[in-house]
This record gives C-alpha cells, structure tokens and sequence, in this order.
C-alpha cells in the first residue's frame, strides 16, 4: 500500500510542472515571441540592419517590445477557468498560422481568414503532407503536451491582482521606455514595412478574424438592393450564347499570349481569341474576386458583405430574361450564383474524377447538354474551373498532359525545386487552355444562326516561390504581380450581328482592364440594356450596343 502510494505520487512529480499563474504567462509569451513570430523577427531584423545606419539597441527593443505586448495580451486571458483551454485553441491556431507564413509566405489578414473559412474540406485536405505533420507535432502537439501537464497555480485573488498588476506595470513601464527612446524609428520602420504587422502572431489572424465574424454573422442581414428593377435584352433576329469561363489561379505571366516563352495556348491560337495584357484581378482569392468581378462594386470600395445583398451580373440577366446556368468545379460560386440555375460537378468513378477531385473537361458534359437543349432566346453560361489551384498542381491535369517535366508531384512545394514547380503549373495552364478549346468548339459548332460569344478571365494570379512567396492570397496592397496580374481574352464568331469578330480584333489589348470592367462588359456581351451600365467600363463600347445607342441619342 505504501509502495503503490509512494509511485504514485512520484509518477504525478515526476509527469507534472507546477508554476505560478505569471511564470505560466511569461513562458507562454517567451515562447510566442522566440518560435511563434519567427518570421515576424526575421522581416524585422532584415527590415533594420539593411537600413543606411541603424542602431543595435533598437533591434535588440523589438524582442523585448514583442515580448511586452505578448506578456499583456496572455494577461488578459489569464482566469483560472479559462486560461489553459483558451490556449490550448491558440496554440494549434498559431502554429497553422506560422507554418502557411514560413511555407508560403502568407499572412492573415482579412482576405486570407475569409478564404479560409470559404474553403472547402477537399481544398484544406490538399495541403496536408508528412512536412506538415511534422512540423505540427514538433511546434504544437510537444508543446501542448506541457501546457497539459502544467499546473498553474493561482492564489488568492487579492495576492494574484498584485501579483498580475507588477507584472504588468513592468511591462508598461518597460514599452514607455522603449517607445520614448526608439519612437523614430518604429515609426520610419513600420511605414516602410507595412507588411510587417500583418506578420505578428496571434495578434493579426485573430483582428482579422474578429472582423470576418463581425462581418459575417454579427451584423444584420441588409434588404436586398434591386440595382436595375426594369432590364431588358437587345430585339434580335439570332438567338444568343454567351460562355463565360471563370479561371482559377491563372497568372499572366505564364500564358504565352502575354509573350511567356512556352507555349500554353496552343489549344486555343487556332480560334484568334483577343488577349487583354494588361488585366489586374479584383483580390487575391476566390472569396474575394470572383463576387468583385460580377458586383457593379469596383475593386477599392468592393463589400463582400454589400456583394451578397445586390444584384449581380447573372441576376440582371436573368431579370432581363436570360436563362443563366452556373456550372462549378471548384469550390463553390461565393454566392454569386445562389439565385440562378446551378450546378455542381459531382465527384464519381468517371476517368475525368480521382482523388476527391475532378478535371475541368468535366464541365463538357453539362455544357454541351445546355447548348443542346437551349430553351430561350439568350443563354448565358458560367463555368468555374478548378484551373491551376494549389498547392496540389499535379493533381489539376490528366497523366498525358505532363508535357513540361520534371513535375512537383506533392504538396509541399515549397520543397521542389523552381524547375518541377514551373514545370508543373505551366502543365495546369496549357491544359485549362485544352479545355477552353474544347468548350470553344463546342460553342463554334452550333448553327450559324446563333451568336456565339466567349469570355475567359481568371479570378486572380498565384506566386511560384519568388521572393520565398507561394499559393496567393496575399493582402492586395502588398501582393506581387504575379498574383493580381491576370489573363483575359474574349472570341466571337464570324456570323454574330452585333458582337463580331472584326469589333473584338478593334478592342484595345494594351489599355490597362481589371476586374472592374467585366460587369458593364458582360452587359455589352450578352445584350443587356440597363441602368446600371457605365459605357467607360465596357471594354468593347466600340460594339453595336443597345446602351451605347441610346446614350448617343440621349447627347
């Protein structure tokens, strides 16, 4: 009896720290600042030395500044019932945050929690690989191990509020001095390095959080806002499609219609598209882009939250009298198609489906059905692709398209050489552009009394290691091009009536587009007379619009 009692409570010693409620905060914070916010550090570090002049006690004040604010912000967590579960949650959250940061050089901010909370399980999935397992046992798995077995020991309330308080006044005493002595310096710092602050961990993933869920499910849902009540559809002798295919992940660099030295757009070149170069995207991801590019909204003032409670393109067009289908293969419309016809590529035994995903030529089979059995006078179709998500690329494209080789075969591209990584994202390019060519016969091939016309623009771009950045999503502001810089090029059959092919050969490839111009553009395409159109936004105003007719008879 007194062995068993005697292991048992050596095991319980041996197995279990006890601390205070403060030292539990300050290894906590020690640990955020040293390991957590390593790439914070990093930028900062680099940020300093590589100024004219710098001074070493500043850069020796960042740690101790960051270590400060850490100590107060794990203060104010700190209730007995409260603090461990707390951090349990933002340990394994942080540690997510670090690994996208070191990896793919992400950051947080509000774009990249929103296209996190929009992502389905399949696309989370692809970024699962042993690099992250590892590291995720290594830097929070061992770590949570000793948060569980630590016991915080907390006095009585009056001794802990002292206790705390000194703790505290040390830390506010110690960020006077700091801010008193280096306050230049910060203040050149941070202007010159915006993109810093968007790298400190927690503080920036759970601001950003806290204004997704503001936005999302705080505040109250808005009326829905009727921008045009009354549009209508050109008088036309043909019956009229319009395909517009929305890109994923498709940066400009990479087409050889902007002058990329391989050739990704064989498929497509026999057609003559017109290719825009000088396209800008509306973000940098899905959740953003694609209800920007069909929102009237434009790119500076665009609300996702305004976006889901105004009418879009699609519905214009559908209130006009068009019959709109939506036909997705990625990961949803973003709710720009919620209140149309849509489909949903569904994952089965087909040789086009593997691995929980599906390859673009998987849109044919809906498309063609539609343009077989089109019922009303203007059709407009919208196909989304899966085009070139990562980090997965290998997945994007059937076996007999690896045509660029060697290929990044995983998804920790960060660990591939530049060659296998390019190889294999320009494999994604050249087959979304077999499928465009697919999908353009398909259209060229209904009778000549039809107009026929087709769109293709990508939601946003994507890096390739430059700079140490992958995947997108960056903050727009900071984003290189490669990741707002975005493919565009429209075709038109030679029989069209109104949008021909000689009036898209006259469009402007130079002149600078974003995502801005596809609302007033599509409105041209598709034959939509409305208020809502502004003729300066229509890329092909020089077309024989019904809009444009009536401005010039109005002057």
């Amino acid at each position: 009896m007194l062995v068993s009692q005697f292991l048992s409570t050596g095991f319980k010693k041996r197995f279990y720290i006890t601390c205070s409620a403060n030292t539990f905060i300050i290894a906590l914070a020690c640990y955020y600042c040293l390991i957590i916010n390593i790439p914070f550090m990093h930028g900062a570090f680099n940020a300093i030395t590589t100024l004219p002049s710098f001074s070493w006690l500043f850069l020796l004040s960042v740690p101790l500044l960051l270590l400060c604010l850490l100590i107060i912000f794990f203060s104010i967590l700190s209730s007995r019932w409260l603090l461990k579960p707390i951090n349990y949650i933002l340990l394994l959250s942080s540690c997510a945050a670090l690994y996208g940061t070191l990896n793919y050089g992400v950051v947080f901010d509000y774009s990249m929690i929103q296209n996190t909370f929009e992502t389905d399980g399949h696309e989370a999935a692809s970024y699962l690989n042993l690099q992250f397992i590892i590291f995720f046992c290594l830097f929070a798995l061992v770590p949570l191990l000793v948060l569980i077995k630590t016991k915080v020991r907390f006095r009585l309330v009056t001794n802990e509020l002292v206790s705390r308080s000194k703790l505290l006044l040390g830390c506010f005493a110690l960020i006077a001095v700091i801010v008193l002595s280096f306050y230049a310096d910060y203040a050149a710092t941070g202007r010159n390095n915006q993109l810093l602050k968007k790298e400190l961990i927690p503080f920036q993933y759970l601001s950003s959080g806290y204004k997704y869920i503001r936005d999302q499910w705080l505040v109250s849902d808005e009326p829905f806002q009727i921008l045009d009540p009354a549009p209508v559809l050109s008088a036309s002798q043909h019956t009229q499609v319009t395909v517009i295919v929305v890109g994923e992940t498709a940066r400009a660099e990479n087409f050889a219609y902007q002058g990329y030295t391989r050739d990704t757009n064989r498929f497509t070149r026999p057609f003559k598209v017109t290719y825009l170069n000088n396209v800008a995207s509306c973000g940098t991801a899905t959740a953003v882009s694609v209800p920007c590019m069909f929102s009237q909204q434009n790119q500076a003032e665009f609300s996702r939250n305004e976006a889901d409670n105004q009418q879009n393109i699609l519905d214009i067009a559908q209130s006009a009298g068009a019959d709109v289908l939506w036909i997705d293969n990625n990961s949803g419309c973003k709710n720009v198609c919620n209140r149309v016809t849509n489909i949903t590529i569904k994952v089965d035994n087909s040789a086009l489906c593997e691995q929980q995903h599906c390859y673009d030529e998987a849109l044919l089979a809906p498309l063609k059905r539609k343009l077989a059995n089109l019922s009303q006078a203007n059709t407009v179709i919208v196909l989304h692709m899966m085009g070139s998500h990562g980090p997965t690329y290998f997945q994007r494209y059937p076996d007999q398209f690896k045509q660029f080789t060697p290929t990044c075969d995983r998804s920790d591209i960060q660990n591939c050489s530049t060659e296998q990584l390019v190889n294999t994202y320009d494999n994604t390019i050249a087959y979304s552009d077999y499928v465009n060519s697919l999908m353009l016969t398909e259209l060229n091939n209904l009778p000549d009394n039809i107009d026929k016309t087709f769109v293709y623009i990508s939601d946003h771009g994507e890096s390739l290691g430059e700079n140490g950045a992958y995947l997108h999503g960056f903050p727009y502001s900071f984003a290189p091009s490669g990741q707002t810089h975005v493919p565009m090029y429209m075709w038109a059959a030679k029989g069209n009536q109104r949008i021909t092919e000689s009036c898209l050969k006259s469009v402007d490839q130079q002149q600078a587009a974003s995502h801005d111009n596809i609302f007033h553009t599509l409105i041209s395409l598709i034959g939509i007379k409305s208020k809502t159109y502004e003729l300066p936004l229509d890329l092909v105003s020089n077309c024989k619009t019904i809009n444009k007719k009536v401005k010039n008879n109005n002057e």
